[in-house]
């Protein structure tokens, strides 16, 4: 009797079981499929995975909208901020205490060509160019970048001497760390395309900055001073053009008056010749006399010619 009702008990709590148990797999099989849906925003594009890895390549990138995937545990969604700007500060080879720590790891430092200590802080701005690399290669972004980024200064910086790193040379180091970066990080397929590498902060260490102000200072009077030399010499050249310019129109007057002179005597004399072809007495005895009467001028004395057969007589003052 006890037997019957004990397996009459179990047989409905079966039934209630099976009958329920319908329902829980529908609504597991609902949260599945419900779980495959994502939105990708306007600033992201989405990469599916397959069971970790990419199949079918390029299509498997989602753009901004709602799309469907299947299965969490089959599909892995990871979307990929690529209009985002970021910004990463690398203080490697920076420390901010009063003098250089012995701990290289904690806040490390640079030597130059010619074997100075520099410290260098550098903002990486950057986006993700390739969501594809991204997802499947880059496991840690400001590790790449901090790492990538302080090797590559090692390297340009031990080329240069402390006055380039430190003045004329800053541009050219910041640009060519964002060049040379920007390869290794295409080398090892990161995704990461950097914009610009600012040096926020080139400085020497705190026991030797005084020395270092002092060169600096050197150098801004050195450009100071050939400036103004630049400035007189210019002032100079203006001077001696508009001298030059002077003597030439002064020359150029003079040979004017000259030439014109040497015309005046030319036409007289083929004047002269000219009387002198037809009579030459008579050109040979007036110009005699105006060669004596412009003698006598210059010493103060007169002379009289009289009638034909008279000698001549000069009249003293």
């Amino acid at each position: 009797m006890y037997k019957d009702k004990g397996f009459e008990v179990f047989s409905q709590i079966i039934q209630y079981i099976i009958r329920y148990f319908r329902w829980v797999v529908i609504f597991a099989v609902v949260l599945v499929v419900l779980s495959g849906i994502y939105q990708v925003e306007s600033s992201e594009v989405a990469v599916v995975l397959r069971f970790g890895r990419l199949t079918g390549g390029e299509k498997q990138i989602r753009n901004p909208g709602i799309h469907f995937s299947l299965p969490f545990f089959i599909d892995e969604v990871i979307k990929i901020p690529v209009q985002l700007v970021s910004e990463r500060e690398v203080i490697t080879h920076y420390t901010a205490e009063s003098s250089i720590s012995p701990n290289i790891e904690s806040g490390g430092y640079l030597l130059t060509g010619d074997n100075n200590v520099v410290l260098i802080r550098a903002m990486v701005r950057y986006t993700i160019g390739n969501a594809v690399h991204y997802a499947l290669y880059n496991k840690n972004t400001e590790q790449a970048i901090d790492g990538i980024v302080s090797g590559t200064i090692t390297r340009l910086i031990v080329c240069m001497d402390i006055d380039s790193v430190l003045t004329t040379g800053r541009a050219r180091l910041s640009s060519e760390i964002t060049k040379n970066s920007q390869m290794t990080l295409d080398a090892l397929k990161t995704g990461i395309n950097v914009i610009s590498i600012e040096l926020t902060e080139i400085m020497p260490p705190p026991e030797t900055r005084r020395s270092f102000e002092e060169v600096i200072s050197a150098s801004v009077n050195k450009e100071t001073a050939i400036q103004k030399a630049r400035e007189q010499a210019g002032n100079s050249l203006m001077s001696a053009q508009v001298w030059a310019s002077n003597l030439k129109g002064e020359a150029t007057v003079k040979q004017t008056q000259r030439l014109n002179k040497a015309h005046t005597e030319m036409a007289e004399f083929n004047g002269l010749l000219d009387q002198y072809a037809r009579n030459p007495q008579i050109v040979i005895t007036g110009n005699f006399r105006q060669r004596i009467t412009e003698l006598l001028g210059r010493t103060g004395k007169t002379l009289i010619v009289p009638e034909r057969g008279m000698p001549p007589v000069i009249v003293l003052p």
